[in-house]
């Protein structure tokens, strides 16, 4: 197949769909955790006293913990954006291979789904395990995109 027809295939326009679909979520979660999330550097610093009210309780600020729902969110825009790129890079490759057409799109909408349902999980619920699940779950499917690639590409 050559490479006009390739980059016209249905399927190969439908994984990049999939693809621009998933950067649009990452696009949305990371203007999203700028309202809900904060910032490190904002933080006072831990030796640096507290302002106090007039009870003489210190004076608790937007700062959000560990375990707040933007903190949480950050953890989803983590997700989304570590497997963007994971994607974006296999993609590319199999695209400049004139690779796989129709096993790569329903990959990507497989990786896609996934990774929609994992980032909005991480906003509800994160534990380590879990996270080593998955990540092994998208890494052998960028593996299994890539390994499609070679084989299918570059017969020229």
């Amino acid at each position: 197949m050559d490479i006009t027809d390739f980059l016209t295939d249905r399927s190969v326009r439908s994984y990049w769909i999939a693809f621009f679909t998933q950067w649009v979520l990452w696009g949305l979660v990371y203007f999203i955790r700028h309202i809900f999330g904060y910032d490190a550097a904002e933080r006072p610093a831990t030796s640096a006293e507290p302002e106090a009210t007039e009870e003489g309780k210190p004076r608790k600020r937007f700062a959000m913990g560990a375990g707040s729902f933007g903190t949480r969110l950050n953890h989803a825009h983590r997700v989304l954006m570590e497997n963007t790129l994971l994607l974006l890079s296999v993609l590319v490759l199999n695209t400049f291979a004139a690779g796989s057409t129709r096993a790569v799109m329903i990959l990507t909408w497989i990786y896609f789904a996934l990774t929609a349902i994992v980032a909005f999980s991480e906003v509800g619920y994160g534990h380590r395990f879990v996270r080593f699940v998955y990540s092994a779950v998208f890494y052998a499917i960028t593996l299994a995109i890539g390994g499609l690639a070679f084989s299918h590409g570059w017969t020229g």
